[in-house]
């Protein structure tokens, strides 16, 4: 069994996971993997069982609603997954198991207000923290150089 580590990130949690599945499903061999090994895979992505299957049956729209909901954040996914790559991960799996996806695809749709979403949203804690920490950055980077009157 690989070591989810060897991906190297150059994948998100989600694009890996769909990966995997899709060549086990390609081969049939999804539906031949024993309790134990499926939940082997659960533990080495720090997932529940019922997590690896729910993200392995998802519908994939997951991905373009957490790109929407960063850019409401003014949030950049590269530098997300450069600064905090486990953070990302943990917003793509949030996001992916969402109860409310297809509630917020609707308000996408209709380009609802952000508000309206950020009141059910999982993600939005986390989302607001990157947010704060982007703006501290930006105002620590506009600061003078040079020496201390003081």
């Amino acid at each position: 069994m690989a070591n989810v580590t060897d991906n190297k990130g150059s994948q998100s949690l989600i694009g890996w996971l769909k990966a995997t599945v899709s060549r086990a499903v390609n081969r049939n061999e999804l539906r031949d993997i024993g309790r134990a090994e499926f939940n082997q895979i659960a533990r080495d992505l720090n997932l529940s069982s019922l997590e690896l299957h729910k993200l392995s049956v998802g519908n994939g729209s997951s991905p373009a609603l957490l790109e929407k909901r960063l850019a409401e954040f003014d949030l950049a996914p590269e530098l997300v997954k450069r600064l905090h790559p486990e953070v990302l991960r943990d917003l793509q799996r949030v996001c992916a198991l969402c109860a409310s996806t297809n509630r917020c695809a609707r308000e996408f749709a209709r380009q609802e207000p952000a508000s309206h979403r950020s009141e059910y949203c999982p993600n939005t804690q986390t989302l607001e923290a990157l947010e704060r920490e982007d703006v501290l950055s930006n105002a620590q980077q506009q600061l003078p150089i040079g020496p201390s009157c003081c």
